[in-house]
This record gives C-alpha cells, sequence and structure tokens, in this order.
C-alpha cells in the first residue's frame, strides 16, 4: 500500500473491474486512498468506455476531473439489429453464419466461437482464438490474430471468431463486424475493432446479434442465464432498449455521435436503476469472495519458491476458483464425426524445473454447476484408479487440493483405451470435457455434450 500511494499509478481499460467481485470493491477503495492525498494523488484512469455510472455513484470522482478526449477516426458506422433463435446454431443464426472478406466474430462465451468455427471450417479462411486453449497455443494463435489483423497485417486469414478475449486492448481491425448483444462498455470496446484505423470510405456495418427472448423483454434462455452469472443482464437489456428508443438502426453514425449516445445512457434513469441492479449483485458475490478468500496479515512470510520451482494455484486467490486440469484429445475435422484419440493434451514436462504447458478450469465447471449428472470430479473420483493407477481418492477435497499442483491435474476426460478399462464406450461421461483438435488449428477445451448438441 505504501509503495502504491507513493507511485503514479495508471489503471488502463479500468472499466474491466466493474463486473468483476472483490475487484470493483478493492480497486475503488485503492482509488479512494490516492483520492486522500489530494494534489498528489497522481493517479490516472484510462477507459474509451468509462463507465460514468460507476465513476458517479461508486467511485465519486467530479466531472471536472472526467477529461474527454475526441476520437481522431473519422470512420462511418451503420448499425444494424439480427433478432435470432438461440437454440437455432445455423444460417439463421448470425453468430454461425458463413463470413467472407476481413470480418471479426465476437461471442459472448468461447463455446459458441468453437462451435460455430467447427461448422465453417470448411468453408471459411478463418482461426478461432479463446481462453479455453492450453498456454502454447494460445501464445501461437495470439501471435497468429494479431499479425493477420494488424494495421497492414498479412492476408493470411480472412476471418476472426472469438470469444470476449479480443474486445479490449488489441490493436486489430476489420472490414465487418458480427457482435453478440452485450452492456454498453463492450459493444463500443468491439466496434473499437471495426475499422480501427480510419481506412474504408464506406460506411462499416456493425451487425449485433440479438437473441429472441431478450428482444422480447424475458430473462430466460442461455444467453440470458450466461450475462446475469456475468452481473451485466440488466445493464445489457437496458442498453439495447435505449438504442431502440434512439432509432440509431441503419442510421450512418459517427464515433463522435455513439460517444454522445453512451453518455446519454448512464444518464437515463432506466440505466442508472438496471447498473445498480447488477452492481448489488455483483458486490454482494464480492463481499462474500473477500471474506473466504483475503486473511487479514499477522506474520509476513518470507518469499520462497516451490519445492519444484512450478507455480501453484494459491489457497487464497480473489481471482476465481480455478485447479489445473487434464483432458483426452478429439479430432473433429469430419463433424459431425468425432475421432477420439489414444493421447492427452499435453505430456508433463522432462525436468522438475520447467513449466507445464497445462490447462485450467473453474470449480464450478469441473463439479457440473451443482448439477450431480454433469460433475465430472466424482466421476474421476470413482474411475481414475481404474483407469490411470494409483490409491483410490476417498474424498472430493483431496482432489482438488492436489490439483492446485499441475503435476496432479483433474481428469476431465480419458482416452479411449483408459475407458476401456472400465466398460468402454458406454462409461464415457456424457459432459466429459475434450481437447478438440481439427486439420487447421486447435480447437481448444469443449464439452462432449456441446460438440453433439445444441446445448449451451
Amino acid at each position: 500500500m505504501i509503495n502504491v500511494l507513493n507511485a503514479h499509478v495508471v489503471f488502463d481499460e479500468f472499466h474491466e473491474y466493474v463486473a468483476m467481485p472483490a475487484f470493483n470493491l478493492l480497486f475503488a477503495e485503492l482509488v479512494e486512498c490516492k483520492k486522500l492525498q489530494g494534489s498528489i494523488a497522481n493517479t490516472l484512469l484510462v477507459s474509451a468506455t468509462p463507465h460514468y455510472f460507476f465513476l458517479n455513484t461508486v467511485m465519486e470522482i467530479q466531472s471536472e476531473d472526467i477529461i474527454e478526449m475526441p476520437s481522431f477516426n473519422p470512420s462511418e458506422y451503420r448499425i444494424e439489429f439480427k433478432v435470432f433463435d438461440e437454440t437455432q446454431q445455423d444460417e439463421g443464426n448470425p453468430l454461425y453464419q458463413r463470413q467472407s472478406g476481413k470480418t471479426i466474430v465476437i461471442s459472448n462465451t468461447a463455446q459458441t466461437a468453437q462451435k460455430s468455427f467447427i461448422r465453417n471450417q470448411n468453408t471459411e479462411n478463418a482461426i478461432l482464438l479463446h481462453s479455453k486453449f492450453k498456454k502454447s497455443d494460445k501464445q501461437k494463435l495470439f501471435n497468429e490474430v494479431y499479425e493477420s489483423f494488424k494495421k497492414n497485417g498479412t492476408p493470411k486469414y480472412n476471418v476472426l471468431r472469438a470469444g470476449p478475449i479480443v474486445q479490449a486492448s488489441l490493436n486489430i481491425t476489420s472490414d465487418y463486424m458480427v457482435s453478440e448483444l452485450t452492456t454498453a462498455e463492450n459493444f463500443l470496446q468491439r466496434l473499437g475493432r471495426l475499422d480501427r484505423f480510419g481506412a474504408n470510405s464506406t460506411p462499416n456495418i456493425y451487425s449485433v446479434a440479438v437473441p429472441e427472448l431478450i428482444h422480447q423483454g424475458k430473462g430466460t434462455g442461455a444467453a440470458a442465464r450466461f450475462l446475469n452469472r456475468q452481473y451485466s443482464f440488466a445493464a445489457t437489456k437496458a442498453w439495447y432498449s435505449f438504442l431502440q428508443t434512439e432509432e440509431i438502426e441503419n442510421q450512418i453514425i459517427e464515433l463522435p455521435k455513439l460517444y454522445s449516445l453512451y453518455r446519454k445512457f448512464h444518464e437515463t434513469e432506466l440505466a442508472k436503476q438496471a447498473m445498480e441492479s447488477d452492481l448489488l449483485a455483483c458486490f454482494k458475490q464480492g463481499v462474500q469472495l473477500i471474506r473466504n478468500k483475503v486473511v487479514d496479515p499477522i506474520t509476513i512470510p518470507p518469499k520462497k519458491t516451490t519445492e519444484k520451482g512450478r507455480s501453484k494455484i494459491s489457497k487464497h486467490s480473489l481471482r476465481g476458483e480455478n485447479r489445473f486440469v487434464q483432458m483426452a484429445v478429439c479430432e473433429v475435422s469430419q463433424w459431425p464425426k468425432i475421432e477420439f484419440l489414444n493421447e492427452y493434451a499435453y505430456q508433463p514436462p522432462v525436468s522438475d524445473r520447467e513449466q507445464f504447458d497445462n490447462l485450467t478450469a473453474p470449480l464450478d465447471e469441473i463439479q457440473g454447476y451443482g448439477d450431480s449428472d454433469r460433475n465430472l470430479l466424482a466421476y474421476m473420483k470413482s474411475k481414475h484408479h481404474n483407469i490411470i493407477g494409483g490409491q483410490k481418492a476417498f474424498k472430493d477435497f483431496i482432489l482438488l487440493n492436489e490439483a492446485r499442483d499441475p503435476e496432479f491435474p483433474v481428469y476431465l476426460s480419458y482416452t479411449p483405451e483408459g475407458i476401456d478399462r472400465v466398460g468402454g464406450e458406454s462409461a464415457r461421461h456424457s459432459y466429459a470435457i475434450y481437447y478438440a483438435m481439427c486439420d487447421k488449428q486447435p480447437i481448444g477445451a469443449i464439452s462432449i455434450k456441446h460438440l453433439t448438441t445444441n446445448e449451451d
């Protein structure tokens, strides 16, 4: 804290903290400490979408301390809304439609990006990027995306299908964009990757995919449930309602006008009520996280490396309850045919001091989001000793505690050779998560249920 108070501090893309449980509270407290320094606060918050409601009501930053820099991008945009049935994953769904030209398709979840890529793998010159890759694949694909979609980039790929990972802080551009409906902040951040460098002389089309149930004002359906888990459903619905009221669809509009609408939105009572509702839910979860994870320091232990020099997952992290995981590989080049391979996503390194090329997954996903039929940890506890060998674990928490170390991951799926030892094909868990591959590139971690059904 003393180091922070003595430093000049820059929070870049600070709006990302707003919907992060615990982090938004700690961020606000940290800025409040800096504010108390008065003229020597030396703190800068940077964002193209500064979430005025959060600034005004939570952080109480005065309007004279908010400095706006006009956009230097002269591009024109035309926003269109495409209402679709989210249960259909075909050409009628904008997120699954085949694309050509320099296009970025951004969905709210990695699964939608994965499934749309798989369905179009033989008809698009596309690349897939999301957060569910092992380290080496993620780094390689990130570099490929940047080289193809940066200013004056290579023409190696025409289409980028991605999750939210590309919506901010990535200096890439496209000539056409499809984006799943999201909050005002994400909406504008994503639009910032469309003709980012003002090179196009004609209006750029920003196609917004709107789930039909949300269009009808309902809170049901997979998209609404996901947004609700992200503490952003009410704000997303309010933003969509506001844009419809402003009748901006199919208008030719420039960035200064869009940003003035963004400011106006944050001043409306509908928006304030919606954002307050989302924030209060997020704060409540944040308080619970801090209570469970933050320990008041009594002594400060000396810094020490782990025994083998490898990083482990802390017991007191606010970043979410993740564990190291392992999974078998499947091949989907001939989808809907799926070929299960006798190999795992990564191999342990030879040297004890080398890092694992690992994967992690949240506890909720590992334990089936409270649904016993989806619980992959329970499956591992009952089968693992017969498939891989070793002693049977008698308690789930033992496996979870061991999985803080990459050497003892939770297995989310097993190879055909492995499940043959416990009954063969019929013994495969119906929600097992595999590391999917195709001829073009890795697909990443995905549930077999997502590969074989329209379930989200």
